[in-house]
């Protein structure tokens, strides 16, 4: 009850007998106090109203809607729209397999704009909800142009608005997940991923452990340094093997031409390697066939680029017995994409 409604009741109740004047002086100081208190409820209406939109903007930033956030820009009239190297993007996305931590690190940008101060990236479940927030700044001196490297100097936990040390976060819940890249007013990048959590079936192996899945399993490239064809070529591509046991093996890359089915170039496949629930890039120099004359010698791009076509690439693990096991026979724990075709054309 409000202090002016007090007021007119204990005069009401405090009177037996009351004369017209008097009425007339109760009915008066009774208008002005009901003035007064609508006048209030109105103002405080308008307080809680305001505070309630107030909530209200608040939990839909929690809740991650789309909508209280920059928009992609759908306009065409940009020679270069801002975006990411993706390549450190598989490398920079990160999670600590036994306790679920989850970190972004040393993710570089392309083209951005010049004027460019910095933006932010969000972390959201496939409902939309807010998790995390990374405040990133433009790092010009670590990379060349057109690269720029997003130096994280504020991470947020959204559900609680605390500010984070260590820039991770726990993210032990599976499903999926959604990276937002954002400039100050443009939505500029997505990158979706999934966290499964797997167990062992050793009971003295450590326990469960947390992985990644996403566009690592299905990315690998061809790359020679500086553009430069004069240089050696090589193959990378992520690896992980999805257990919470280690391996060791051994790996075969083989690429052939599809026209003739000759073997172009392969590997040094007597390396061995330990392969973990991490996702790791390894690289895979490029060799000439053994019944080449230049076997064992370095292959180069200019080598592959000389001759136009069809090409495929082949991959093949070892796992220490005498036969090699082709990923499409679906052994147990493997991920290690998939057998890639490309054309290519000579420079002219």
């Amino acid at each position: 009850m409000s202090r002016s409604w007090m007021i007119v009741f204990a005069i009401v109740l405090g009177w037996g007998t009351l004369t017209n004047a008097q009425f007339g002086q109760i009915e008066n100081l009774t208008k002005k106090a009901i003035k007064k208190t609508v006048e209030k409820d109105d103002k405080q209406a308008a307080e809680d109203q305001k505070t309630d939109a107030s909530k209200a903007e608040e939990k839909t930033a929690g809740q991650g809607e789309r909508g209280a956030r920059p928009k992609a820009r759908k306009d065409a009239d940009r020679k270069f729209a801002p975006g990411l190297s993706f390549s450190t993007v598989l490398n920079g996305v990160k999670m600590q397999p036994k306790t679920g931590d989850f970190r972004l690190h040393h993710i570089q940008a392309t083209f951005l704009p010049e004027n460019c101060e910095g933006g932010f990236i969000v972390l959201r479940t496939a409902e939309h909800k807010e998790l995390c927030q990374w405040d990133w700044t433009p790092d010009n001196f670590a990379t060349k142009k057109p690269y720029t490297l997003l130096s994280i100097n504020k991470t947020t936990d959204l559900r609680t608005g605390e500010s984070i040390s260590g820039g991770s976060i726990s993210l032990t819940e599976p499903g999926q997940y959604v990276l937002d890249f954002y400039l100050p007013d443009e939505l500029f990048y997505t990158f979706p991923f999934s966290v499964e959590k797997i167990a062992g079936d050793d009971p003295f192996s450590g326990g469960d452990a947390y992985v990644l899945n996403g566009d690592w399993e299905k990315c690998g490239y061809l790359f020679y340094s500086e553009a430069n064809a004069e240089r050696s070529l090589a193959w990378k591509i992520w690896i992980r093997h999805k257990a919470i046991e280690k391996l060791q093996a051994k790996v075969q890359i083989e690429i052939k031409r599809d026209a003739d089915g000759a073997l172009v170039c392969t590997n040094r496949p007597d390396t061995n390697y330990t392969f973990t629930n991490e996702w790791v890039r390894y690289e895979f120099d490029m060799i000439f066939p053994p019944q080449e004359t230049s076997a064992g010698a370095y292959f180069k791009a200019k080598d592959l680029l000389a001759t136009d076509g069809d090409y495929t690439l082949i991959r093949q693990r070892y796992y220490g017995s005498s036969f090699w096991v082709s990923p499409s026979d679906g052994f147990p724990g493997d991920d290690f994409g998939s057998a890639l075709s490309w054309t290519n054309y000579q420079e002219t």
